[in-house]
């Protein structure tokens, strides 16, 4: 998942930062809000990229 053009942006310390549909270990630091962002970025990753949902399963 090397696409970042598909990341959603959050707000990290008052500064913006984008989430890529990979993750990142300071996704997970952030908590729910974290994973939220995360799995919404990774979805619209995989809707936007049929092949990578077919090597996922």
């Amino acid at each position: 998942m090397k696409n970042k053009s598909n990341s959603k942006k959050i707000l990290y310390g008052g500064k913006p930062y984008n989430v890529p549909p990979g993750g990142s270990l300071g996704l997970l630091a952030l908590g729910n809000i974290g994973v939220r962002a995360w799995k919404e970025s990774r979805d619209n990753y995989l809707e936007k990229n049929p092949i990578q949902r077919e090597e996922k399963k």
